[in-house]
């Protein structure tokens, strides 16, 4: 008997022993203690002393705590039992020499939580004395409670090993196996077996899993030549719960994959053992698809504990050998086919998952249905209630709809956007792809910069080859993206459509998101959209979301479990969890200091809701590994971490007071208003009134005053309001910290630092969570027990109707004034708007302001239409052919003309990235300073003055080791006639005239059709450029060949040496600063790298005389598993993330997690029938009030 799970049941089961019809002749009492322990022997009247051990089928091998702490009086207690009997008793601590002992009789192996019918004993003596062939017998096994449900009646293993029974769970015993005889196993409790055989097949295999022993020792005992039966008369109750079949996804894995390995062909173990792997972390992803993590984890976690104990599969494999005297295939006949294999998994299946009950399972409710004859019959039929759910949302995207398009009409053709932190992307798909993840930035003369993971987002956008458009449009449809997430998260807080459609509209014209699209702020802009959907997904995930509909008639806590389902009621939705994973990457990717406080708010909304927080764990772990690259490369500079993405673009930052009524930048709290400057000249308040400050107070109080509301309301409305007010607390801290992080230098010298407009945008979601909360609770009716039962209805009273009234007419009154801001400039004309202005300046100037001024309010915008390329036609071919020559770009930026290397098609949004506009910077983040320029920089400036100064001297030589093949004069407004005269005047260019993108000069070269060009068609090819990106450089310093470059690496054959003169000091010279991150290689042999003497500040290689296959590269400091980390994560989160039918569970959370949504009260998240009810009439009462 082992004794290791239940002690306490221990001398209940010796009884049953000593009840046997055949009564065995010595009673052994195996404790899991440890192999090796000490023996103690309690003797009866014909007690013999024997070393005798057993083996657990929970866990053999090691120490059991708890049984041995209570050994001690129950050995003494069963030592009384069978002393009493007469029989012969031993305990046992260990299982290591039961297999080496002597003896022709029999072991009956008995779990302490099993108890054998009377007769199981004699009925299997009498099988294996009339059948000498058959050294194992095993019982059928029934539930102990219930003795007429099966637990199995032998065993068998599916074609992977997998260990089953057929019998379906809690079928009943009625006779249908009992002409079982011959079988694959029998389970460990009530096991019947010849000891001179378990001497001989070694007894247990003490390197395997538990799980597997039985099955393992049958599987030995068929390949040693004898016979394995069931006999169904022999009956065994077993309580074991865990163990056997019951053992759990992971010992199940670990056994069927154990018993695959240690059983087949060697040939085959290699190719299983890959198997194994692979379809454990299939079986893994598979999991994550069907929302079943935990099942899947432990599937995995028994896979690798297989997988990794390969000596003690090789010693399991040996001694197997050792006791095989049959053919493997001598067991297939006994094993499960596939077809028996399918049928019994079904079953199982539709065991697990029943149909769906609809109502409160019972088919009737408690509404009579006799007709009354009156009018009440057909007025449910005519409640908005039955309304499509969806129709404030199309009103608020009508609205907000036509007032962007009419808005912004002049954008509605526009191939790209420029202004701002905007510019044009890259048209390939690869190309963006390949700023995103390489290791050299591509502006200017390049850099060693890891972008940030912001370039994956554009290559999201970019992956059909029109991500300049598709930002035009994300831009223009801001407004009504931002309406439907806000509409969608409202949703999960409160069913009010009026509710939901304020919000959309609130949330659609926040003044944030207003900000972020007029300035060009692509990364504040993703953030706004993004965050309500956050909302939304952490809400669902933690099961907090409010009923689509309220609970059926009649409802009960019976049948209360089948209208479960993820994300309601306390049931955790792991596709929610998912979506969590994959927006807190991306918004961490928009606005990098953003993502940890948003890591801060849903790890402690994870504390706070306890059991049903525990899907939001991981969440944070693949939007924290994207940045795990930029981090290994640039962890001395966090600037070129936290930096905002665009073009660098200086801002007033606002105090907290201005950010918490949503706006981002600071105003003037004393000025007037841009769009409605008619106040100032007849305006009620007239000149020097601070409409600014009345403005900004009509847009943000109301939705303040509805959020205080909210959170002083107590139950689980107020949960939800002091748990959306907390996230404004965490927005407002990140808002104080921006300000202080500089980041960069934008072109005209200002300090440029984080941008406070997402951390406005978590605030202000914040604030109208908690206003929806407002709302709902304002909204809710009195409570009646037993309202629903009695056909009683409840609705609002006076004081509450009031408080709805003033709140939706304040919150109206700021969606229309917010409205009014933005379309004013954007649809008067300015011939109107214009003077109107200058008149309130006047006003305000005569009535006594030092610096009168009107202010936009965040409704302005820098933002233009833009040609998808900023570079003339000739320049962007030439910068996209095998030379990849660059093109250099004078532009006059406050009174000053600045110059600037363009590549490609010109200027582009995945060119730049945080790393390489913090090289403007240096010093510690609170205390930066300007970086010295290095001698790229100084040699750049130099040529743009030497170009505009009209000088005689050659500029060529000085283009050529910049790769530069044109210059660009940009003339916006047509005032650069005399610099574009200077510019005609320097030799070596030549005029090719005005362009859309500016005055265009080619460089000539010196010699007639160019520089031969090495590796294009022909070694001697002439392309008519005397520069490209990648030059072969002779001694004296004069380029005698030109590398194509077809890509971003140099992968090209390559001439020999003319004459020795030229063979003896050759070497490669690239137009990009020097950097130990290059690399190249001629017919694979490493070249030397050192910085170009000529320059002093180019890579350079030297080349050997003779020709060969050229390749050069750059490689990141970050390794490539540094991507493959995020990349996996980022697959799981998607994988759970993908939406599949689930099994309905009984989820109902539990006392003591925290309340955040529906069916959650305060404290401890618990719904009782009696909220189900309220809820019903909570419904009834707000459709009567509607």
């Amino acid at each position: 008997m082992v004794v290791d799970r239940r002690p306490d049941l221990t001398a209940d089961a010796v009884q049953a022993l000593l009840d046997q019809d055949r009564c065995p002749d010595r009673i052994v009492a195996v404790f899991a203690g440890g192999a090796g322990a000490s023996t103690e022997t309690v003797t009866g009247p014909d007690a013999e002393t024997e070393a005798q051990s057993g083996a657990t089928e929970a866990d053999p091998h090691t120490a059991d705590t708890e049984a041995a702490g209570t050994a001690g009086g129950l050995r003494q207690h069963l030592a009384d039992l069978v002393d009493d009997a007469g029989l012969a008793f031993a305990t046992f601590d260990g299982a290591a020499e039961l297999a080496a002992t002597d003896g022709t009789g029999w072991l009956w192996w008995i779990h302490d939580d099993s108890r054998p019918a009377p007769d199981a004993l004699q009925r299997l003596m009498t099988v294996v004395e009339t059948s000498p062939s058959v050294t194992i017998a095993g019982c059928k096994q029934v539930e102990l409670g219930r003795p007429r449900h099966l637990l199995d009646v032998g065993l068998t293993v599916t074609a992977a090993a997998e260990p089953i029974s057929l019998v379906e769970p809690g079928e009943l015993d009625q006779g249908q196996y009992n002409a079982r005889t011959d079988t694959f196993a029998v389970s460990l409790p009530g096991m019947l077996i010849r000891q001179d055989v378990w001497t001989g097949l070694g007894g247990f295999d003490p390197s395997g899993p538990t799980t597997a022993d039985a099955v393992d020792l049958c599987w030995r005992n068929r390949l040693a030549g004898h016979r394995v039966v069931v006999v169904p008369e022999a009956v065994i109750g077993h309580g074991g719960r865990d163990e056997g079949l019951d053992a759990g996804t992971s010992a199940l894995r670990e056994a069927a994959l154990w018993l695959r390995l240690k059983h087949a062909r060697p040939w085959a173990v290699p190719l299983l053992w890959i198997w194994g792997l692979v379809t454990g972390l299939g079986g893994f992803a598979a999991s994550l698809l069907a929302k079943e993590p935990g099942r899947g984890a432990s599937h995995l976690a028994g896979t690798m504990r297989t997988l990794v104990r390969i000596l003690p599969l090789a010693a399991a494999r040996r001694q197997a050998r050792r006791t095989r005297r049959a053919s493997r295939s001598i067991v297939a006949p006994l094993k499960a086919s596939r077809a028996e294999v399918r049928t019994y998994r079904r079953s199982v299946l539709d065991l697990e998952s029943p149909e769906e009950i609809i109502g409160d399972g019972t088919g009737s409710t408690m509404i009579s249905s006799e007709a009354t004859g009156g009018h009440d019959d057909f007025a449910a039929l005519a409640t908005p209630a039955r309304n499509w759910v969806g129709t404030g949302l199309v009103l608020a995207l009508l609205l907000l709809g036509g007032l962007s398009l009419v808005g912004l009409r002049d954008l509605l053709a526009a191939p790209a956007l420029t202004g701002g932190s905007l510019l044009p992307l890259s048209a390939s798909a690869a190309e963006l792809w390949h700023h995103a993840t390489g290791s050299w930035a591509p502006a200017g003369v390049g850099a060693p910069v890891q972008p940030g993971p912001f370039g994956l987002a554009l290559t999201v956008l970019g992956v059909t080859g029109q991500g300049s458009l598709a930002l035009v449009w994300l831009t223009i449809l801001a407004m009504p993206l931002a309406a439907i997430g806000a509409w969608m998260a409202a949703g999960a807080v409160a069913r009010s459509r009026g509710v939901r459609l304020l919000a959309a509209l609130l949330w659609g014209l926040s003044p944030a998101l207003l900000t972020a699209a007029g300035e060009g702020r692509p990364g504040a802009l993703l953030v706004h959209l993004g965050l309500p959907w956050l909302a939304l997904a952490v809400i669902r995930a933690t099961g907090s979301a409010a009923l689509r509909r309220p609970d059926p008639e009649g409802v009960t806590e019976d049948t209360l479990g089948a209208l479960q389902r993820p994300g309601h009621r306390g049931v955790i939705s792991w596709t929610a969890s998912g979506w969590t994973a994959l927006l807190l990457a991306a918004l961490g990717t928009a606005a990098p200091l953003l993502l940890p406080f948003l890591v801060v708010g849903v790890l402690g909304l994870a504390v706070l809701m306890g059991q049903r927080g525990r899907a939001l764990w991981w969440t944070p772990l693949p939007g924290l590994a994207l940045f795990l690259p930029t981090v290994l490369t640039h962890w001395t500079d966090l600037r070129a971490v936290l930096g905002d993405p665009g073009v660098p673009q200086a801002y007033d930052p606002a105090p907290l007071w201005q950010q918490i009524l949503g706006f981002p930048e600071a105003f003037a709290a004393d000025s007037g208003l841009l769009a409605l400057p008619w106040l100032d000249t007849a305006g009620p308040g007239g000149a020097g009134y601070p409409w600014a400050l009345v403005a900004a107070l009509v847009i943000g109080l109301p939705v303040l005053a509805a959020a205080v509301v909210g959170a002083f309301m107590t139950g689980r409305i107020g949960t939800q309001a002091r748990i959306g007010l907390g996230a404004t607390v965490l927005g407002l801290a990140g808002a104080a910290v921006a300000p202080l992080i500089a980041t960069s230098v934008d072109a005209n010298g200002d300090l440029v630092t984080v941008f406070t407009g997402p951390f406005t945008s978590t605030a202000l979601l914040g604030v109208l969570i908690a206003a929806v909360a407002g709302f709902n609770g304002v909204l809710g009716p009195r409570r009646v027990p037993g309202a629903s039962r009695l056909g009683l209805r409840a609705g609002i009273g006076p004081a509450r109707r009031t408080a709805v009234v003033v709140l939706a007419v304040l919150a109206s009154c700021s969606v229309a004034l917010t409205a009014t801001l933005w379309a004013v400039p954007r649809t008067v004309p300015g011939s109107t708007l214009d003077p109107a202005a200058g008149e309130a300046l006047a006003s305000r100037t005569a009535d006594g302001e030092a610096e009168a001024v009107l202010s936009t309010l965040g409704t302005g915008s820098v933002i233009e239409s833009s040609p998808a390329r900023l570079l003339p036609a000739t320049a962007a071919d030439q910068g996209a052919s095998a030379l990849a020559t660059r093109t250099v770009v004078l532009e006059r930026r406050a009174d000053e003309l600045q110059v600037s290397l363009a590549s490609g098609a010109g200027p582009a949004l995945d060119r730049l990235s945080a790393g390489w506009t913090a090289r403007s910077l240096t010093g510690p983040l609170s205390s930066p300073t300007a970086a010295a320029p290095d001698r790229a920089d100084e040699q750049l400036r130099s040529l743009g003055a030497q170009l505009v100064s009209g000088a005689n001297a050659d500029p060529r030589p000085a283009l050529e080791d910049f790769g530069a093949a044109f210059v660009v004069l940009r003339d916006r407004d047509g005032g650069e006639l005399g610099t574009a005269a200077s510019i005609d005047a320097v030799p070596g260019l030549a005029p090719v005239g005005l362009t859309d993108s500016g005055w265009l000069w080619r460089v000539l070269p010196e010699e007639t059709g160019g520089i031969p060009v090495a590796g294009t068609h022909d070694l001697e090819d002439r392309m008519g450029f005397s520069t490209a990106r990648a030059r072969i450089v002779d001694g004296a310093g004069e380029t005698t060949h030109l590398v194509s470059r077809p890509g971003t690496t140099v992968e090209t054959p390559i001439p020999a040496a003319e004459d020795a003169a030229e063979g003896g000091d050759r070497r490669l010279v690239l137009a990009e600063r020097a950097d130990a991150g290059w690399h190249a290689t001629l017919d694979g042999e490493p070249l030397g790298a050192h910085t170009d003497d000529g320059t002093g500040w180019a890579q350079a290689f030297e080349l050997p005389a003779d020709g060969g296959q050229l390749r050069v590269w750059h490689s990141s400091p970050a390794a490539a598993w540094a991507w493959w980390i995020p990349g996996l994560l980022l697959v799981l989160a998607a994988l759970l993330a993908i939406p599949s039918p689930t099994r309905r569970t009984d989820g109902r959370p539990r006392a003591g997690d925290a309340g955040f949504g529906d069916g959650a009260g305060v404290g401890t998240g618990e719904r009782t029938v009696e909220d189900t009810v309220d809820d019903t009439v909570d419904d009834n009462a707000r459709t009567e009030q509607r």
